[in-house]
């Protein structure tokens, strides 16, 4: 039998060796052994020096501390090699060798396999799990194997005195398969180890700020699924892509599963590091790698529920500059809230005390059923209205019998309360929501408000977003009852940008970006400049996008002809070519699909496929259905193809009353 020779490079002590050099026998297919076994787990206390990492003020502090799983615990790994697969590559990434199918194998015990001499290859070793059936490596080139994941259910379900369900991996970068065997520096055989998939994240706390009371704990920016085998950016070498599915997991500090020290496991989280964060004073949005997880810990005023503390401490290393959360590591942290006094100067804490969005709010603009907003601002408008080359008209559509049932000017269906319907974050599914948090389920008005809604002149919807964010998207509506009670009769898209274009006439506008807009000619036809990116884009371009994270940032979103409403784009690092409603979940997000969250930027608001052609009125009563005939050629989704639909976005001599632009 000829054995496996090893060259590994950039890996950790463990599994490092210097074999001899032997003949090439590169190509060749040769039979080898490898002896496996699992890696002890790290933690994540002694991964670097204690230093700064530490800050113990007395107030509101946090750390790392030593593991509290017991010795037995700890060491505790699966009794065997439960479905191991190996798989070997080239350095591009296409399969050459291995495993026709998975095995379970004793710990320790030799295994033999045929494998593609090579003396600059890759090998992935996985240990699937007991009764864990799905995903294989397979015959997938490289590429495909690190698409591969694991719901996080399998993963919580598995407890810490059981590891036989856990899967355990390896992949080595850099082999060399020749007629040689597996050496260490000092001439003796080494075993493999394989590294436990999982993070166990541990916290304890202690909270005592006399007037508040800690009532929600939740665990943000976690990777959904488990990536089997990473696939780190090309750059940085981080990983999960930032285009991957995010979770949120809520902890209530006031149940029996959430009490102090809470458990769980979370999927690695690697992100990177920034010496800006010198001290735990400054680990902050500001300085923390865009992707980095994080536990926000809320407290509510024991008189004033809307008053509120949000601490946020960002996980990572022992260090204050780490943020990277590593598989087949134990985290424990502990935090303690002592302080006195509000702590004004410490921007790892949010003190809310929401006031109305009309609260020093006069800033009317043109009504239409887009509005462009920067972070932090505030606008109000007349819903009832709509502009029209700069003159406001009447809404006739929202004033009609059927909606508002506006006869000589009374509305005997007044606008009764408004209330965001969904909101985009940031970055897909990671940073703030973007229009901000609610107060609570039943109270929006720090986000919109309204006024006067009886009186067509004088109504006014008031609307204020989150500051500190780089912007996305989301939608309020108007109801026909109070506290979003009734039905929807109108909503508008809220665009949160700094982007807006140059309001100079024709002309063709390159700096600054922020007031991009461009001008393109064709034959003798004159051509009205035209913005640089889509309705409801992050980001415009006018040179191909560099990467897929860029591109996803340039979609915006999808409309139906004749439609105000935006329905969510791609948002992903694969190619989708067509995407089937029956895969589009109604209750979490879409791998590849923008996520919509709705008012408490938790909660995942669905998208949905209505297979019926309705009216105008039917179909804004709920602004996220998509309307589609059930005759597949028809594309139509309108009952009937009325001039008032033909001319919607302006196909007639004036913007239509569902056109889905800005005013301007």
């Amino acid at each position: 039998m000829t054995l496996l020779s090893l060259v590994l490079m950039n890996t950790g002590c463990e599994e490092q060796i210097d074999p001899t050099k032997v003949p090439s026998n590169e190509g060749r297919m040769v039979e080898v052994s490898l002896n496996i076994g699992f890696a002890d787990e790290a933690d994540g206390y002694t991964l670097a020096t204690k230093s700064d990492a530490s800050s113990d003020k007395g107030t509101f502090s946090y750390e790392l501390q030593p593991s509290v799983i017991t010795k037995g615990d700890a060491t505790r790994k699966p009794d065997k090699l439960y479905n191991l697969e190996i798989q070997q590559y080239d350095q591009s990434g296409n399969r050459i060798g291995g495993m026709s199918s998975a095995v379970t194998q004793a710990i320790g015990s030799t295994i033999s396999l045929s494998l593609k001499a090579d003396p600059n290859c890759q090998l992935v070793i996985v240990a699937w799990g007991e009764g864990n059936t799905t995903p294989r490596l397979g015959t997938n080139t490289l590429t495909a194997v690190q698409k591969l994941s694991i719901d996080t259910s399998v993963i919580n379900s598995i407890p810490t005195d059981n590891m036989n369900k856990m899967p355990y991996v390896l992949h080595l970068e850099h082999v060399d398969v020749t007629t040689s065997t597996i050496r260490s520096r000092e001439g003796e055989d080494v075993r493999l180890l394989l590294k436990r998939l999982a993070t166990r994240l541990t916290l304890n706390w202690e909270y005592s700020y006399d007037g508040y009371t800690l009532n929600q704990i939740l665990l943000e920016s976690i990777p959904t699924n488990y990536n089997v085998v990473p696939n780190p950016d090309k750059t940085d070498k981080t990983y999960p892509s930032l285009l991957d599915q995010f979770s949120t997991i809520q902890i209530d500090p006031a149940s029996e599963s959430g009490k102090s020290p809470y458990s769980c496991w979370i999927s690695a989280n690697v992100h990177g590091t920034n010496l800006s964060a010198t001290s735990q004073n400054f680990r902050i949005k500001a300085n923390a790698p865009t992707g980095s997880s994080y536990a926000s810990f809320i407290a509510v005023n024991d008189k004033d529920a809307k008053k509120k503390l949000n601490y946020r401490v960002y996980l990572g290393g022992s260090t204050s500059s780490d943020f990277n959360i590593n598989s087949n590591t134990n985290y424990n942290y502990t935090v303690n809230f002592k302080h006195t006094g509000l702590l004004v100067n410490d921007y790892r804490v949010t003190i809310i005390d929401p006031i109305p969005a009309s609260e020093n709010n006069n800033y009317l603009v043109p009504t239409a059923n887009c509005f462009m907003v920067s972070p932090g601002g505030a606008f109000c408008f007349n819903p009832y209205k709509y502009t029209v080359n700069g003159e406001p008209i009447d809404n006739t559509t929202l004033q009609s019998s059927e909606w508002c049932n506006v006869v000589n000017g009374t509305i005997n269906t007044p606008i009764k309360s408004v209330k965001v319907l969904w909101q985009t974050k940031e970055n897909g599914d990671i940073g703030d929501p973007v229009l901000g948090v609610v107060t609570s389920a039943s109270d929006h008005t720090n986000i919109v408000d309204l006024d006067n809604c009886n009186n067509l002149e004088k109504a006014r919807i008031y609307c204020r977003v989150a500051p500190n964010t780089s912007g996305g998207s989301g939608v309020i509506a108007t109801y026909t009852g109070e506290n979003g009670g009734g039905e929807i009769l109108w909503s508008w898209h809220i665009w949160v940008t700094d982007y807006a274009p140059d309001a100079r006439g024709d002309e063709d506008v390159q700096t600054p970006v922020s007031k991009r807009k461009l001008k393109f000619e064709y034959g003798s036809n004159t051509n009205l400049p035209m913005m640089d990116r889509n309705l409801g884009a992050m980001a415009g371009y006018i040179d191909f996008p560099p990467d897929d994270l860029e591109k996803s940032k340039t979609n915006g979103f999808y409309y139906q002809w004749g439609r105000k409403d935006p329905f969510i784009g791609s948002y992903s690092n694969t190619k989708i070519s067509s995407i089937p409603y029956s895969t589009i979940k109604k209750d979490a997000p879409t791998k590849g699909l923008l996520s919509l969250f709705k008012g408490d930027g938790i909660t995942f608001h669905p998208t949905g496929l209505v297979r019926s052609k309705p009216s105008y009125r039917v179909a804004y009563k709920d602004p996220a259905n998509m309307y589609k005939s059930s005759n597949g050629s028809d594309y139509t989704w309108i009952d009937s193809e009325t001039e008032e639909y033909k001319n919607a976005w302006g196909a007639g001599t004036t913007k239509g009353l569902h056109d889905p632009c800005p005013a301007g």
